[in-house]
């Protein structure tokens, strides 16, 4: 046998087993759990934005229903994404996940402006999620943008490496669009012992698969992790402050 035939076998070679291999689960377990994150998204949302919208409140900015907007396709997207996997169809996914980076894109912006917007108009909260001002509020809603923005970015760099990819890709959606959701979902909004419980859970939920499935967790869920243990408490520690407060001014001006 020719040196240029000679195969990785034939040599004696064994590849490498991957760090952390691909379980047969996964692939359905990203589809249920991207579809069980949108639906309580936009159940929560639905109950606080639905009755506006019915009763054609003329209050709510345009920039809301812009947000709404581009929310909705990007929860889209994420089901589509990951049915898309379940199918084998591993291609279109790749091509569609170019127009999943330009709508996060959008999703900066829009979710900015309708901050700033909220903040403006003087709101400093929702039930059971209350700051003594609407710029603490704003700064809330500003972490939570960039959370995601962050976990989305990374997730694209490492698009190369399926099982980071799909877990930044995951945690960017549940570590800051699912609590805004709960915090508003029938029977939860109004109770922030309730409200932390459901979303802490839900926070958990990727890390438990992992340790069900491999015994150890995956290291791309750090950045969720500490969005769970650091942004809130760090939130509340400058929300206050009087150099937050400046630039808080100088965003609503």
């Amino acid at each position: 046998m020719s040196a240029s035939r000679a195969t990785d076998r034939d040599l004696g070679y064994t590849p490498p087993v991957p760090s952390f291999p691909p379980h047969p689960a996964d692939r359905r377990f990203y589809a249920a759990m991207s579809m069980v994150a949108s639906a309580v998204i936009l159940t929560g949302f639905a109950n606080t934005y639905g009755p506006k919208m019915i009763a054609g409140s003329r209050a709510v900015p345009a920039i809301v229903h812009v947000h709404a907007g581009v929310f909705a396709c990007w929860l889209v997207l994420l089901v589509a994404q990951t049915l898309l996997v379940v199918r084998g169809r591993v291609q279109a996914h790749m091509r569609l996940g170019r127009a999943g980076l330009a709508l996060a894109g959008v999703m900066l912006v829009t979710g900015l402006a309708t901050a700033i917007a909220a903040a403006r108009a003087g709101h400093s909260g929702i039930p059971g999620v209350e700051f003594p001002d609407p710029q603490g509020f704003l700064l809330l809603n500003v972490a939570s943008i960039l959370v995601f923005s962050l976990l989305v970015a990374a997730g694209w760099w490492w698009r190369r490496r399926p099982e980071a990819h799909k877990r930044l890709m995951l945690a960017a959606t549940v570590a800051a669009l699912l609590p805004p959701g709960i915090s508003r979902f029938p029977g939860i909004a109004g109770h922030d012992g309730a409200i932390a419980a459901v979303a802490v859970a839900f926070l958990l939920v990727g890390p438990a698969y992992d340790l069900a499935t491999r015994k150890r967790i995956h290291p791309a869920y750090a950045g969720l992790l500490l969005a769970v243990f650091i942004v809130p408490p760090v939130v509340l520690g400058l929300s206050g402050t009087e150099a937050w407060r400046a630039a808080a001014a100088w965003m609503m001006r």
